[in-house]
């Protein structure tokens, strides 16, 4: 049975957030990134955003967000310059204090007066060292527990209620397969691929003459078989929205390429940004994010060993848990996992991992994808 034809329309820059931009800087990327995270404690800049944003329209309640707002950042800003002159049997556990503020900042956003709240003061996720043996990366997991931040950013994210039990288990060598930014390290110390789909060519199709707008892109059929997943399973894994998705035919031998079975009808007289009628079904994907020479590029991971879906965000919170357990718990194994193999897959998450973690937050607070690129 032959392919159907893609369907008509004009192709559109794909992104992952309503809003999107480049910046040419001479600058580090790292002090920039906090420059624009700092910003929000200026009170006109949060309730702007609070205001246009999070439609926040209560005078107070902004005023209350703000003032909450402006202490976690500047408490996580604190935390991260001193992980930043730390050593790496130590750095992790300051790390973390950073993002959980960082968390608690965003929490308080999506939910005003988060810091009254019982779980503003619980981790919600925890990690139990064994006296017996020192740290096997390949057996270790986290616990999801009682209701803590964890739970409430992982909503904020995701924008559904975390109805989990307690206990789950999240391994932390799946985990590490959703990095896209330490993915070489993970293969060459694991000897395991890692999860992520690469999207060839992703893009918003908009056919103005029948108004209609859809999502394309196409992937490598040998991401798919590294993943041992056929193409019917994809489709099904993809179509986790409101739309199904189905092969079409592509401009290519050696990709795949998927779309809309049904494109998405819009008004005519509609005036606002095309990408916001696709929120959801962008959302639904769970994208990754990682840049290379050519700006943002995206993945699809196939979390089928995970007990739930969990953002890319979330997963580089997790893992930096995970590291600042073991940092405070068990410094024995940090001592030897600094001379094991698995210490590059480490470094290499905090050389570049924790850098990406913070730019999701800044894309997260703003709700704006800024990709940052040198000038010289």
């Amino acid at each position: 049975m032959s392919l159907p034809n893609p369907k008509p329309g004009n192709s559109i820059p794909f992104q992952k957030y309503p809003n999107a931009d480049s910046v040419f800087t001479l600058g580090n990327p790292v002090d920039l990134i906090w420059a624009s995270i700092k910003h929000l404690c200026a009170r006109d800049v949060i309730n702007s955003l609070l205001k246009s944003t999070y439609n926040i329209t209560d005078r107070k309640i902004r005023n209350d967000v703000a003032i909450n707002v402006k202490i976690y950042i500047k408490h996580a800003y604190e935390f991260y310059e001193t992980g930043k002159s730390a050593r790496s049997n130590t750095a992790p556990l300051f790390y973390y204090y950073s993002f959980l503020n960082l968390g608690k900042a965003l929490c308080e956003i999506k939910n005003p007066l988060f810091h009254k709240q019982r779980e503003s003061y619980k981790h919600g996720i925890s990690w139990k060292p064994n006296p017996d043996y020192l740290v096997n990366i390949f057996k270790e997991s986290v616990f999801l527990n009682i209701r803590g931040v964890w739970h409430v950013l992982w909503e904020s994210i995701s924008n559904n209620r975390c109805l989990i039990p307690q206990q789950l288990n999240l391994p932390i060598i799946e985990l590490f397969s959703f990095c896209p930014e330490i993915s070489d390290e993970f293969e060459r110390t694991t000897d395991l691929n890692s999860k992520l789909i690469n999207l060839i060519n992703p893009f918003i199709i908009v056919n103005e003459s029948d108004n209609e707008i859809h999502i394309r892109f196409s992937v490598s059929p040998n991401d798919l078989k590294y993943l041992r997943l056929s193409r019917a399973n994809f489709i099904k894994y993809i179509s986790f929205g409101t739309i199904p998705y189905h092969q079409v035919k592509s401009d290519y031998d050696n990709i795949w390429t998927f779309e809309f079975k049904d494109a998405i009808n819009y008004d005519p007289n509609y005036r606002g940004e095309v990408i916001d009628l696709l929120k959801y079904e962008i959302k639904a994907l769970n994208l990754f994010a990682s840049l290379n020479k050519d700006g943002t590029s995206y993945s699809i991971a196939l979390q089928d060993k995970l007990p739930l879906t969990i953002s890319q965000l979330m997963i580089l919170y997790t893992l930096l848990f995970w590291l600042g357990s073991l940092v405070r718990y068990d410094p024995h194994s940090v001592e030897y996992l600094q001379e094991s193999e698995c210490w590059i897959l480490i470094e290499g998450f905090m050389n570049q991992s924790i850098i990406w973690l913070l730019e999701l937050f800044e894309w997260e607070f703003y709700q704006w994808e800024t990709v940052l690129q040198f000038s010289r």
